[in-house]
């Protein structure tokens, strides 16, 4: 409880309420009195909850002006304004340099000013700042900083409120500001409204984010599994399967020196049972990690796996390319790829009904190229992509976000009738 209370802070404008750190407002003004009844209550609020104030004032309200105001609203301002608690400077200094708008100087000022307010023990900054009236030809490079300024402000111990002369703003104008800003404020004193619909701008944006986060997280979960699955794969070879064959060769030595009869038929059914164990270790060890492709690389557990899964088990006919190029990858994007060659001939196998596979190994660039094309059915991949949604799988869509996380791509040509032809690229090792 005591974070949430020192993350919200009071604004000291009603129609504002309560505030967290990171809010960018824009308040709308007509005269030099609406002006003066919002800001100085806002910033009497930020100086009696130790924070740093600066307000950067328009050619509506001069410094003098400003500082008469606050004067008059706050006891002992003048304590607060020499201690350095809070500036109050003149448009024309914070915001133009000769006549220049420069958004990144202007960035770097108040992230400047932000650092030395908690080095010096505040709570954060609150400012206020005016860019009404600027030359039309740098008004899309104040645009530009308001969106700078909208999308990292959240990061902040940071209140800010922009303020735009409504006699000098047009509609387009308007329309610019209110989209740069989380709120609006609109209206003049009793009449003021707070209008949100910039925040939908903002709620979208973290949801961009945090599907971004989600899809990095199941990829890292998916590579994690693999080099999982690769650790007891190892284990089973190296301690299991070794200690069955020893096993077996013991036992077979045992069953040529006994005389035919019981012994000798109990041995060899001891030896057939480690025979099969043997083998199912290796066919379990093969599944959770072809060791193939650790030991000899991409290129030849594909050719391998695609001539004995594909042709030698299931009776569709193979070909295979690969154009000898060097192209070496880092082990997550190695078994990525594999896994995924893996999982579009399964569905070859399963469902294209094919009579030929062709799979073909280049490099192209600074990226590695694989195509699996078949000869069989085909199929609308739009139309799939919504089926397999609807159930539940996610089949070629996962290859497709685990290959783009990793800054590959999938691509899928098809139709029914017309076979089917994937082709995927990723980035091969720096």
């Amino acid at each position: 409880m005591a974070e949430v209370k020192e993350s919200v802070r009071k604004s000291g404008i009603d129609v504002l309420g309560s505030v967290p750190w990171g809010t960018h407002a824009c308040l709308f003004y007509k005269t030099k009195q609406d002006l003066i009844s919002m800001l100085v209550p806002y910033f009497k609020a930020g100086l009696e909850n130790n924070e740093f104030c600066m307000w950067v004032t328009s050619e509506t309200l001069s410094v003098m002006e400003a500082e008469k105001a606050m004067n008059k609203a706050v006891p002992n301002f003048d304590e607060y304004l020499k201690k350095g608690q809070i500036e109050i400077r003149a448009y024309t200094d914070w915001y133009l340099k000769e006549g220049t708008f420069d958004q990144e100087r202007v960035l770097r000022g108040w992230m400047d000013k932000l650092n030395q307010a908690l080095t010096d023990g505040y709570a954060g900054m609150r400012v206020t700042g005016n860019s009404t009236g600027v030359d039309e030809r740098i008004w899309r490079n104040v645009v530009d900083y308001e969106n700078q300024v909208n999308e990292k402000i959240d990061k902040y111990r940071m209140i800010a409120i922009c303020t735009y002369n409504l006699n000098k703003c047009g509609s387009a104008e308007i329309i610019d500001v209110v989209n740069t800003h989380q709120l609006a404020i609109i209206g003049e004193r009793k009449e003021r409204r707070l209008v949100k619909n910039a925040e939908r701008k903002r709620a979208e944006q973290r949801a961009r984010e945090y599907q971004a986060q989600l899809k990095s997280l199941a990829s890292e979960l998916t590579l994690t599994e693999e080099r999982e699955k690769h650790r007891i794969a190892t284990e089973l070879h190296a301690l299991i399967s070794q200690s069955l064959v020893i096993s077996k060769i013991k036992l077979e030595a045992l069953l040529h020196s006994v005389h035919p009869g019981d012994p000798a038929k109990v041995l060899e059914e001891v030896c057939n049972s480690l025979g099969k164990a043997i083998m199912d270790t290796r066919s379990l060890t093969s599944d959770l990690s072809y060791p193939i492709l650790h030991e000899l690389g991409f290129e030849t557990a594909v050719a391998e796996w695609l001539n004995e899964q594909v042709e030698q088990k299931h009776g569709i006919e193979t070909e295979f390319e690969d154009d000898e190029q060097p192209k070496p990858l880092d082990d997550d994007i190695r078994v990525l790829l594999f896994r995924s060659v893996q999982e579009l001939l399964v569905n070859v196998i399963r469902h294209a009904y094919a009579h030929k596979v062709n799979l073909s190994i280049g490099r192209v660039g600074s990226q590695i190229c694989v195509i699996v094309k078949d000869d069989g059915v085909g199929f609308s991949p739009s139309e799939a992509a919504e089926d397999a949604a609807k159930k539940g799988e996610f089949g070629l869509l996962s290859v497709r976000e685990r290959l783009e996380q990793l800054g590959g791509h999938l691509e899928i040509e098809s139709d029914f009738g017309q076979g089917c032809k994937v082709t995927m690229t990723a980035p091969l090792k720096q």
